[in-house]
């Protein structure tokens, strides 16, 4: 078995409120034949060469930081799947039943931008396939963020418009800005408030909430399926990516967990190549929204796997395991 660090260029620097990014890094780890990633997340906090270091030094798995962990994960799901000639998405309907409904349709998300005339271009154009996008707020700048919600609106008056603020609200400014952009008919808005607030802070929020107000959900501030109970009542519903919980089978339980508490689902992602997001993409048909386009926003996306069909529809691989091969 092998690690090894791989760094990833970004097409454009991609803004959100945490901070821009030029470039990324996942590890990918290997073994007969097999390759599974994770990436690494600057506000995560965990450094590519210490836990490359960490790996070398031999320790256990379990003892790994997580984004390790996941990779680990993942390839011994790869292995196991293709093994027994079935995807990733059999194992998970072991646990989480047959998919009732059709997947939901892809998303395409759009960072913080600097120039509002090309951020309208590229929202009507992107709107020609995807009929659901993402726009990342949390920009400093109240007036700015309705802006952008604002000009995303007009260029592409049919979309869904998923709201993202990345923590970039506080408690004052959250409600009235929620307010605000229910003039433009959002059909969510994630995580308002900064994560580190706690409970204390969702609570608060949805005393404030407008009435009408489009569903809230939780990214940062639900990390494992173990977060769901308490934000139950205050949150409308959870973002659920694999490296938050770590592992595909933590994933599948926050679906599970989510769905048995009332909870909506987004299936989100990081940025990261094809291989990341095409595993995720096998969670897919038990999600109300999906959020996989980490691998488009890469100058050079050296695998194949997850696809989008000319009207936005999630197309996955029908190759046993992940999935994804290199390109």
């Amino acid at each position: 078995m092998s690690a090894a660090l791989h760094p990833l260029t970004l097409s454009e620097p991609f803004r959100i409120a945490h901070g821009t990014s030029a470039t990324r890094t996942v590890l990918r780890v290997t073994r007969d034949g097999h390759t599974a990633e994770a990436p690494f997340v600057p506000y995560y906090g965990e450094d590519p060469d210490a836990t490359l270091a960490v790996i070398e030094r031999g320790t256990a798995v379990a003892e790994l930081p997580r984004t390790a962990r996941l990779a680990y994960d993942l390839l011994e799901q790869d292995l196991a799947a293709s093994a027994a000639d079935e995807t990733l998405a059999d194992r998970a309907a072991r646990r989480l039943g047959r998919p009732t409904r059709a997947t939901p349709p892809g998303c395409r998300s759009l960072g913080i931008p600097e120039d509002l005339e090309v951020f309208s271009k590229k929202v009507a154009d992107l709107a020609q396939q995807f009929r659901v996008l993402k726009l990342k707020l949390g920009s400093g700048d109240l007036g700015l963020d309705l802006a952008i919600v604002s000009v995303a609106r007009l260029a592409a008056p049919e979309a869904e418009l998923l709201i993202d603020v990345n923590g970039g609200w506080d408690l004052t400014e959250a409600p009235l800005m929620i307010w605000k952009l229910m003039d433009y008919r959002p059909a969510l808005i994630e995580q308002p408030l900064h994560h580190s607030l706690g409970l204390e802070a969702w609570r608060d929020l949805r005393a404030e909430m407008p009435e009408g107000a489009p569903p809230i959900f939780a990214d940062e501030s639900a990390q494992t399926a173990a977060d769901l109970a308490g934000l139950a009542g205050y949150a409308d519903g959870v973002n659920v990516k694999l490296l938050k919980c770590g592992s595909f089978d933590g994933a599948v339980e926050m679906i599970a967990g989510a769905r048995q508490l009332g909870l909506g689902i987004l299936l989100g992602c990081m940025i990261e190549s094809s291989l990341g997001t095409t595993a995720a993409g096998h969670l897919a048909p038990w999600a109300d929204w999906i959020d996989l386009d980490g691998h488009f926003y890469l100058a050079h996306d050296d695998y194949e796997g997850i696809a989008y069909a000319p009207d936005g529809s999630l197309v996955m691989p029908l190759r046993p395991g992940i999935g994804a091969v290199p390109r």
